[in-house]
This record gives structure tokens, C-alpha cells and sequence, in this order.
């Protein structure tokens, strides 16, 4: 999925990627100022997206990485619906 941001093209997709690695990161300073900077980043980015887009973001990237019987995964799967507007799993 790509985002356009006034005359350059950001790939939302790219930011969560690079997110992850910048998190994952045995160097604590790239972790945590890197991690931090990029979050700042794809949050402005996902603000201005639609409803339904940012809805299949949370059901192509969250919805896969929640333990499945934790509470973070009920409250997403619920976000998820109502910002898709249908049930999971009902296409």
C-alpha cells in the first residue's frame, strides 16, 4: 500500500517494515531514537488515510501478529470491524 504525500510516494508498508527492524535492533540508540522517529513517521502518514485503508492495515498487519487468545487481539479484531464496517472473515 502506497500513500501519497504531496509530491513524493511513501509506502506505508515500508515504514512498518523498517519500524520493526529499527525495534528489533541490537544497537540501543538506533533502537529507541530510530524506532521512536519512524513511529512519528508512519503516524502521520496513517492519520491521513481512509477509513477502510487504515482498516486493512490493522487486518494485513496487526491481525497476524496478536497472540490469539490475548485481550490486545479481541480489541483489534473489534477496531478492525467497525472500521471496515463487517465482520472478518465474512468476505
Amino acid at each position: 500500500m502506497a500513500h501519497h504525500n504531496g509530491d513524493k510516494q511513501i509506502s506505508i508498508d515500508a515504514l512498518i517494515k523498517e519500524q520493526r527492524q529499527l525495534a528489533a535492533s541490537k544497537n540501543s540508540l538506533e533502537r529507541i531514537v530510530g524506532a521512536l522517529s519512524l513511529a512519528g513517521a508512519l503516524k502521520k502518514e496513517l492519520a491521513s488515510l481512509p477509513d477502510k485503508s487504515f482498516g486493512q492495515l490493522m487486518f494485513d498487519h496487526v491481525w497476524n501478529e496478536l497472540n490469539l487468545l490475548s485481550p490486545e487481539m479481541t480489541i483489534c479484531s473489534e477496531a478492525t470491524e467497525r472500521v471496515l464496517g463487517r465482520k472478518l472473515g465474512a468476505e
